[in-house]
């Protein structure tokens, strides 16, 4: 069986159907694993080779992929369930419903979906902790930085925007809360209210806003940012810890290191494989002396092909990821409370959980100050920080003051984060989340 089926798959790869659409060697050689990344177009988005300090888990985390996987499975899920939703304020929740209860898979794909963009924001947030703490934002990677900042904010906003749509009474005053806090900014908050609402208060507008807003317009922007992340990552090199950093554009592999069947230049975006015979004491390439995108040589002989090397991990972290998903989506349930009933205000009304932080806030300052300066000062701050911190090394000891800087603002956002979701209750009293738990999800 084994024999008629290699000569089978043999007979396909010689057909011209199939040499047409995989048009490099198999994987089983040097040049074979690097014509595998050159010539298919998601491979593509890697480099080539990558330092072998990358196949460790804790060198990034792999926070950047599992937020890529992520949003791959609501993506998937997101598509399914609008075959089934009408973004109309009479229907909306009846559809919800009759996805509970007579679609095929219906509850578990809403379920995956819920709990995929809680754990998305999660995993968004623990990448640019990462890639702080490892002080990846600095030079050359300073507008990266921004661009992760940018994708931060988009998740955040693909979470806010969902929130409304199941239209029931928990996604009602969580949207009416985090709108509210809209209003405090100064001069063109009111405005800036009205045109997110679609009018004063929500109802059907701003439904069919945030609907759109949800699917369309955030997903564009994601698309085009995770494009533009991506590229620079290839084009700026990778910032590892414990790790010499990738090469940049315009880097030519080093010909003594190379001296083997094969050897692979990469320039910029054009990459070709060169076939080599190796003589003895000649050098294949030649050494070629230049700088690339992070400035920092690398010795090739402490590299690996990313085919298979790094893409087998990533297909394992993938795969776990989706089971983990599965698993949450199996155990519990997203929550689907009463109808939205804009005259019944639930007792305690909380913002979604990544904003209840802010609303905790504003139970001790002035509205302006804890909704509209503190995150506007700290999103800010996010933006400038590579030209704001001038200091040249990346090593936590030479860095002290702003990881502790940097270790007080999250903890006291975590802090506050938990006592708004846990330890209130109705209104907004301390209560203790053993003895009554208040936790909106």
């Amino acid at each position: 069986m084994t024999g008629a089926f290699g000569r089978m798959k043999a007979w396909l790869q010689r057909t011209s159907l199939y040499r047409s659409i995989v048009r490099t060697p198999p994987p089983d050689s040097p040049r074979g694993r690097a014509m595998k990344s050159f010539g298919n177009v998601f491979l593509h988005l890697y480099p080539v080779r990558v330092p072998r300090a990358l196949l460790r888990f804790r060198s990034t985390w792999r926070m950047g992929f599992i937020s890529s996987v992520l949003f791959a499975i609501l993506f998937v899920t997101g598509v399914y369930l609008m075959f089934f939703y009408t973004p109309a304020i009479t229907m909306a929740y009846g559809d919800m419903q009759r996805i509970r209860t007579e679609v095929g898979f219906g509850q578990l794909i809403r379920n995956v979906h819920r709990w995929g963009a809680h754990l998305m924001v999660i995993a968004v947030v623990l990448h640019l902790v990462r890639v702080f703490l490892d002080g990846a934002y600095k030079a050359p990677r300073q507008f990266n930085w921004v661009i992760g900042v940018l994708l931060l904010l988009v998740t955040l906003a693909y979470s806010f925007t969902g929130y409304l749509l199941p239209w029931d009474q928990l996604a009602y005053w969580a949207v009416t809360v985090g709108s509210d806090l809209v209003d405090y900014v100064p001069v063109v908050g009111g405005d800036l209210r009205a045109f997110l609402l679609g009018g004063n208060v929500i109802g059907q507008a701003t439904l069919l806003r945030f609907y759109v807003i949800h699917v369309a317009v955030l997903t564009i922007a994601f698309f085009l940012l995770m494009a533009v992340h991506l590229w620079r990552v290839r084009k700026d090199g990778l910032a590892l810890a414990e790790a010499p950093m990738a090469r940049g554009a315009g880097e030519r592999v080093s010909g003594d290191a190379m001296a083997q069947d094969e050897a692979v230049v990469v320039e910029g975006s054009r990459a070709a494989v060169l076939e080599t015979e190796p003589r003895e004491g000649a050098r294949v390439l030649g050494t070629v002396a230049t700088k690339g995108g992070t400035g920092n040589p690398r010795d090739p002989a402490d590299e690996v092909f990313t085919w298979p090397h790094l893409i087998l991990r990533h297909q394992v972290v993938a795969l776990a990821v989706t089971a983990l998903v599965l698993a949450m989506g199996i155990a519990f349930e997203a929550p689907l409370r009463e109808l939205a009933n804009p005259e019944v205000t639930p007792d305690p009304s909380k913002a979604p959980w990544y904003f209840v932080g802010i609303q905790e806030l504003l139970a001790h300052f002035d509205p302006l100050v804890a909704g509209v300066l503190v995150p506007g000062v700290l999103v800010g701050a996010l933006l400038v920080l590579p030209w704001v911190d001038r200091n040249p090394s990346r090593r936590p000891e030479d860095r002290r003051m702003a990881l502790a800087v940097f270790w007080l603002i999250l903890g006291a956002f975590v802090i506050l984060t938990v006592i708004g979701a846990l330890f209130r209750g109705p209104g907004w009293g301390f209560v203790l989340p053993w003895v009554e738990l208040h936790l909106e999800i």
